[in-house]
């Protein structure tokens, strides 16, 4: 009885697999490096923006002053951000399906107060219809385009 042989399987080396990866790992590292981006120059066209017209627009104000004591300007009331998700639930209930809301922030209020309202705005389900606006460095208040909202009539206290 003739017994046959093991033979071997036929393969590919894989010994040199890693140090070709790592080869081409470090080169890819070397080149990535060296190369210098440039900047491109480019000319943005220029775009007037147009009025977003709502049929029922919520109007959110919030100053600095009204940050630090927690309460937003809404539909001519200063009312404490606690009450706001009342609120806007409350109009949204007279107010057809498509209402936006304009949350306007002076430059200068905290991160924090804004994502407070915007926290609100979640839970009520308008942060998909909200605009964010607020005034940039410099610029002066058009009393045609803009509404103003009494900021030096804020009341001192808290109305809780």
């Amino acid at each position: 009885m003739k017994l046959r042989k093991k033979r071997k399987l036929p393969g590919i080396p894989m010994s040199a697999m890693g140090d070709i990866a790592f080869l081409l790992l470090v080169f890819y590292m070397a080149t990535t490096m060296v190369t210098d981006q440039k900047p491109m120059d480019t000319e943005l066209p220029e775009v007037r923006g147009e009025a977003i017209n709502s049929p029922y627009p919520l109007k959110i104000y919030m100053s600095r002053e009204l940050a630090e004591k927690k309460q937003v300007f809404f539909f001519s009331q200063y009312i404490p951000l606690s009450e706001l998700a009342g609120r806007l639930e409350e109009q949204a209930a007279r107010a057809p399906a498509r209402v936006r809301v304009y949350l306007n922030l002076d430059r200068d209020v905290p991160y924090a107060r804004m994502h407070d309202v915007i926290q609100v705005l979640k839970e009520t389900g308008f942060v998909s219809r909200v605009v964010i606006s607020s005034r940039p460095p410099g610029s002066q208040r058009n009393s045609q385009s803009e509404t103003t909202f009494p900021a030096s009539n804020a009341p001192s206290g808290n109305t809780n």
